[in-house]
């Protein structure tokens, strides 16, 4: 485990078993000075290692707690210079709560934080994190199966990301674009923003990425890629089988374990491209990694994401790999003892 993620870990499950001494140790000055904002921002990103390594349901209240004392530092008094910076990181930890509380399957609560979060950022006015949080807005939507709407938010997004100037923004928002054009079976448009996304990336320059958007590498260009590929195999099948599984492949191996959910997300999809390819040896050994991988995460999102693999592996009950694959997701989605 990482430094900066044992340091969310213990801070967060420290805040949350002893609010008082929390209090005691997080005594705010009468005047707010740039190393309690740099403390905040270190905390946020410690606890967003957290969230990529174990998922939001293991840092989620932690962040909260610091939400709170946030806002009782933008009540009080402080410099116009260091105001901005204030802003943008109590709206980047609503940005964080928003995402945990949408990893854990708290979508009422997750909407209320990123509604918080563009206002905030809006007055801090950081259109680079703006950006972002669309991006995230826009996921949510997309999860759940809102396409239009989800697209929306990517246009508000990138809308936000030509005011940055940022490029890699952009990068996150046209291969997102490109994600939900798939799932409305767009080959065209799909394949095209993903084209548009890489050559964003590659145009990024050498700029340190701010913390919400630093998630975003080539492993995860690839990974997009796979969703696309995998989205488009479902509704087309064809050549995006292929060029899923490569995709995927690419990226399972790249991920290291500080980024575990999304290693789980893809291993899903992988699989799923091998049910649709017709190895079903195959499927089944990559299901099972999807899933002890899953298990290893307090996410819902991942249990999600293994639903089409039970669906497509349960078309095939003559192959007996395809039946045991099914078997096995349904009981892990369902929480069913296995014994």
């Amino acid at each position: 485990m990482s430094h900066e993620i044992a340091l969310g870990l213990r801070q967060g499950l420290m805040t949350m078993t002893d609010p008082e001494a929390a209090s005691r140790r997080h005594l705010i000055p009468d005047r707010v000075r740039d190393h309690d904002v740099e403390a905040l921002e270190t905390q946020t990103k410690a606890l967003r290692a957290v969230d990529y390594q174990c998922g939001g349901g293991m840092c989620r209240d932690a962040v909260v707690v610091r939400i709170r004392r946030g806002h009782r530092m933008l009540a009080m008094p402080i410099s116009e210079p260091l105001r901005a910076r204030l802003f943008s990181a109590v709206a980047d930890l609503h940005n964080l709560a928003g995402w945990t509380c949408f990893d854990s399957g708290h979508v009422g609560a997750a909407q209320h934080h990123l509604d918080v979060a563009l206002k905030l950022a809006a007055d801090g006015e950081n259109a680079e994190l703006i950006a972002n949080i669309h991006y995230r807005r826009g996921r949510i939507d997309l999860h759940y199966g809102v396409m239009d709407e989800a697209l929306t938010q990517f246009e508000l997004g990138r809308l936000a990301a030509k005011r940055a100037g940022s490029k890699l923004a952009a990068s996150i928002l046209s291969a997102n674009q490109g994600w939900a054009y798939a799932k409305k079976g767009d080959a065209n448009l799909a394949v095209g923003l993903m084209g548009q996304a890489g050559e964003e990336f590659a145009e990024k320059g050498d700029a340190e990425s701010p913390d919400w958007a630093r998630f975003f590498t080539e492993v995860d260009v690839s990974a997009m890629a796979g969703s696309v590929h995998t989205d488009l195999a479902l509704r087309r099948g064809g050549r995006h089988v292929g060029q899923a599984i490569a995709a995927l492949t690419e990226a399972v191996r790249g991920y290291g374990p500080e980024m575990a959910r999304s290693r789980s997300l893809c291993l899903a999809m992988l699989a799923t491209g091998h049910v649709l390819g017709g190895d079903g040896d195959q499927a089944l050994s990559v299901g099972i990694q999807a899933i002890e991988s899953a298990e290893t995460v307090k996410s819902v999102r991942t249990k999600d994401r293994l639903r089409p693999l039970e669906r497509e592996a349960a078309k095939h009950p003559d192959d007996a790999a395809c039946r045991t694959l099914s078997e096995a997701v349904t009981l892990f989605v369902t929480g069913r003892d296995q014994t």
